[in-house]
């Protein structure tokens, strides 16, 4: 919905030590991007080289981050050392978190573009670019664990994505403390929580504060038969997001998991419910801050 946001997922055949350990390193990326070559490091974390989106180098800068047993690889570029307005995480996740049992890591890349900054190139051409150099990825990893075609994963990796005109501290807050106000298919009745079948649910919200954005863990457990049904959210300043400290309000980016065959037993039952229940937040917590304007301007961040 997003349209300065581009997310890709593979599904990897890897352990998440091993797809951590390679995507840290800047040499990596003149393997598997189309025309990213490192020409020189600079310090421990920067490198200086081509890109795939321009006529000019780049610097690449990577930081590192955990939540839980999940990693988070971030690439950060820009045309000045240590000035850098395109950042692209990387969220690593077992299979397990997701209620799978196969072995391997599910690999989601976000990059955030400003479009104050962004070429026509790189909204054109960015969105192809990085699902075959996610695919690009997949194999050079999965070549190293012996693999000599592309492994198939259980499940597929959906992103909902809108931009929300409100402070983050206080809208984390409201998540978290008033579920059912924005959630949409879910209902209370005393101290019980219903989904829209009457299964009873339990929900748990786990925040996490990476310093410069936020992660929301929303945990939905179906009481009757144990079975979890996780949706991450990514809740990530505009100012952050687009390297623009004057810009308002944040990305709520979320994460749903969806088998890749056949249908959900428990949970929504299409990607449309999320970005349903994305809208009715940005409703909420944009009336609640009274910007009642944004609302009317779409599902995008306007400079």
């Amino acid at each position: 919905m997003e349209r300065n946001t581009y997310a890709t997922s593979t599904f990897i055949a890897s352990p998440l030590s091993a797809v951590t350990d390679y995507l840290m390193q800047g040499e990596s990326l003149s393997e598997y991007t189309l025309y990213s070559r490192m020409r020189e490091r600079i310090d421990a974390t920067t490198w200086l080289g081509t890109a795939s989106g321009y006529q000019s180098g780049l610097y690449y800068h990577v930081r590192h981050r955990e939540i839980g047993a999940s990693r988070v690889v971030e690439w950060h570029c820009g045309t000045e050392l240590g000035r850098y307005y395109h950042v692209y995480p990387m969220f690593l996740f077992e299979p397990s978190y997701f209620g799978s049992t196969q072995a391997g890591t599910y690999y989601h890349w976000i990059s955030f573009v400003d479009p104050a900054r962004g070429t026509q190139m790189i909204k054109e051409g960015l969105p192809t670019v990085h699902r075959s150099e996610a695919r690009s990825l997949k194999a050079q990893l999965e070549r190293r664990q012996g693999w000599r075609f592309a492994a198939k994963g259980e499940l597929e990796l959906k992103s909902h994505t809108i931009y929300v005109d409100a402070p983050l501290a206080e809208s984390v807050a409201f998540l978290i403390d008033n579920p059912t106000q924005w959630g949409y298919l879910m209902r209370r009745d005393g101290d019980k929580l219903f989904d829209e079948y009457d299964r009873e649910i339990r929900l748990e919200i786990t925040q996490h504060d990476l310093g410069e954005y936020r992660v929301l863990e929303h945990d939905v457990h179906y009481v009757a038969t144990g079975q979890v049904v996780r949706t991450p959210f990514v809740l990530i300043p505009a100012s952050y997001a687009f390297a623009q400290p004057g810009a308002r309000g944040f990305l709520l980016h979320r994460i749903s998991a969806w088998p890749a065959t056949g249908e959900r037993e428990v949970g929504k039952q299409s990607p449309d419910d999320y970005d349903t229940e994305a809208i009715n937040a940005k409703r909420i917590l944009e009336g609640r801050a009274g910007n009642l304007a944004t609302y009317a301007r779409g599902c995008s961040y306007m400079p």
